[in-house]
């Protein structure tokens, strides 16, 4: 079949052993030349390879110093070529149509990621497979684009059992599927994020929304106050024909309490869910917001404004999002947004969504936002408190989920080209309901963000309540 392969794996001896243990057998099993990339090459390494092999199968573990990320680039997310596999969670704007990688706070083993590699290659390739025990994985990603469900159903996470029931009758009556993104598959609850990965969530959504092609909407109550939710609306709405708009999905549904559905269009949310009208402005908007946060084409050093021959592109790259001056700021990408849970709205009504205000990043807001956001900054997090500016209460933060990597890219040639390419970024949380989020930590102090004083938190009082990141 004269297929070749390109491994490109980290100088450790997890690398070591996924290459001479299961790659290196695999291809020889399929009858696949084999290619091994020397540690330390760079992107002009990768080019070659990415032109001359039918795949480049890339170990992204990043477990250490050594990691191949050097030599990774853009066209490794979008080649169908590329296969992506990793011990550990994949750098945030790092996601592929072939790959094997565990959520956030699980890992994956070798002997997963070569039972999953060979399977790949083998339907791939068209050869048949030889039986296989299925190894047990502990929380890999649900794949969009190779075994999508019937349906995505957009829900908001404290109504989780009210619409896990709902989608258990649904698809025993219909014998379909439908897709429930799991708690804490995109983040942790409460967590503290920056807009640029608020958005980058939205836009992993999108994928999901687009694999399936047709999307439901739970509408509980609540599902309007939140902004994960009230973006997953969004997307499917931006999704369905607008105009001369070519649709992105098939069809979009509001659920009804006793199971069945209704047909929701763009021009017809209004009388089916109560929401306002996208309007062309609103919807140019959110596609800018998107192009620059989503995980398949978006890295950091695209926040820079082009010099030298790159001006000449800057034009193009704009009309898609990357170099936007409102979005070619570090702000978007570095500046952490607080969920308040005492500031987060209740029971909003579906005729209060205010898709400019949705989408309005807020640089000078000194407040909380539609949503009960505050800004702070990263260094700030670290002192264990901070004040939200909003109801001056004192929320308490805590990182007990390690750190969220992101691939920061510097092509080769420039100056920065020692510089780490993975960014390693502490999860921080607002504690959750209860005594220890009402007092100060010992030994800390509060960051009060409306006066840029720090002093002594005080408890408030307030009973806390939960918040819903993500889904």
């Amino acid at each position: 079949m004269n297929a070749t392969l390109t491994a490109f794996v980290p100088p450790t001896e997890s690398g070591h052993d996924l290459l001479d243990n299961w790659i290196r057998p695999i291809c020889a099993r399929l009858g696949i030349r084999l290619a091994v990339a020397l540690p330390g090459a760079g992107q002009a390494t990768a080019i070659a390879a990415q032109r001359a092999s039918t795949f480049v199968v890339w170990d992204c573990s990043v477990e250490g110093p050594e990691d191949v990320y050097g030599a990774f680039n853009t066209r490794a997310k979008l080649d169908p070529g590329s296969i992506i596999l990793s011990r550990t969670p994949l750098p945030r704007n790092v996601l592929t149509r072939a790959s094997h990688a565990p959520v956030h706070g699980e890992t994956l083993s070798n002997p997963e990621l070569g039972v999953w590699l060979e399977r790949r290659l083998r339907r791939v390739l068209g050869v048949a497979r030889t039986p296989a025990p299925r190894l047990p994985g502990p929380g890999g990603h649900y794949w969009m684009f190779d075994d999508p469900a019937d349906y995505f159903l957009s829900f908001h996470g404290e109504r989780r059992q009210e619409a896990g029931e709902w989608r258990a009758a649904f698809e025993k009556a219909h014998s379909v599927t439908v897709r429930m993104v799991p708690p804490r598959e995109y983040s942790y609850p409460a967590e503290v994020v920056t807009r640029q990965q608020m958005w980058e969530g939205v836009a992993r959504l999108m994928y999901e929304i687009i694999a399936t092609g047709r999307a439901i909407v739970h509408p509980a109550p609540d599902y309007f106050a939140s902004f994960w939710t009230v973006s997953e609306l969004l997307a499917t709405l931006w999704l369905l024909p607008r105009g001369s708009t070519p649709p992105m999905i098939t069809s979009a549904y509001a659920a009804r309490p006793s199971g069945g559905i209704r047909r929701l269009e763009h021009l017809s949310a209004r009388a089916v869910l109560g929401v306002p009208l996208l309007g062309d402005a609103q919807a140019d908007r959110f596609a800018r917001l998107i192009n620059h946060s989503d995980p398949v084409t978006t890295a950091p050093r695209f926040r820079r404004p082009p010099e030298g021959t790159g001006r000449t592109g800057a034009g193009t790259m704009k009309h898609v999002g990357h170099h936007d001056p409102e979005l070619a700021v570090s702000r978007f990408w570095d500046e952490m947004r607080v969920p308040c849970p005492v500031c987060a709205p209740r029971g909003r009504a579906p005729a209060k969504v205010d898709w400019d205000r949705h989408m309005n990043l807020s640089w000078d807001e000194r407040g909380v936002d539609h949503y009960g956001y505050f800004t702070a900054r990263r260094e700030d997090l670290g002192t264990g408190g901070i004040r939200c500016p909003g109801c001056r209460t004192h929320l308490k933060l805590v990182n007990e989920h390690g750190v969220r990597t992101l691939w920061t890219p510097v092509p080769e040639g420039e100056f920065q080209r020692d510089l780490p390419v993975i960014q390693r970024d502490p999860v921080w949380q607002v504690l959750p309901d209860g005594p220890r989020g009402a007092e100060p930590l010992p030994g800390k102090k509060d960051v009060d963000t409306a006066s840029g004083l720090r002093g002594r938190g005080s408890p408030t009082g307030k009973r806390w309540l939960s918040t819903r990141c993500f889904v």
